[in-house]
């Protein structure tokens, strides 16, 4: 991103697995539509139009191992040092692309509670919480669009 930007160039999506860095809107002012994998399905659990942030998702559903019936996927929470369980996917919204990718990790091995208090905390921090069971939670500042 700073490579591009240092070339000149004002707006781009860059992705990079599970981290997307937006800099800028297209070029008729709008914002890029950008799809929040499904944890479930090959489909998108969501779309949002963002512009100038960045947008990293940490999940449960694409590194992981299955032993007798039993999925175990690569966040581990400190205090069971086991897969965290609490969610299937955690999605931060934010400027700072470090910040963000720090917090879907940091999110994922705590409850929601828990969670939601630490992003309230923080400003400009926006995040989509879905759960083990599919349902999802999210900021205000989250704002689903119908993609077109």
């Amino acid at each position: 991103a700073q490579l591009m930007e240092s070339k000149g160039v004002t707006s781009y999506v860059l992705n990079i697995g599970g981290n997307i860095r937006i800099i800028g809107s297209k070029t008729d002012g709008s914002g890029w539509i950008t799809g929040i994998r499904d944890p479930f399905s090959s489909g998108y659990a969501m779309y949002m139009n963002l512009s100038d942030t960045s947008c990293v998702t940490s999940g449960d559903y694409e590194r992981f191992f299955t032993v007798d019936g039993v999925k175990y996927h690569h966040i581990i929470d400190k205090d069971t040092l086991m897969p965290a369980e609490y969610f299937s996917s955690i999605t931060v919204i934010t400027k700072d692309s470090g910040l963000a990718d720090a917090l879907t990790t940091a999110l994922f091995t705590m409850s929601y509670e828990e969670g939601r208090a630490l992003v309230d905390s923080i400003d400009g921090v926006d995040v989509l919480w879905i759960s083990k069971d599919g349902s999802q939670v999210y900021t205000d500042g989250i704002v689903p669009v119908e993609r077109n």
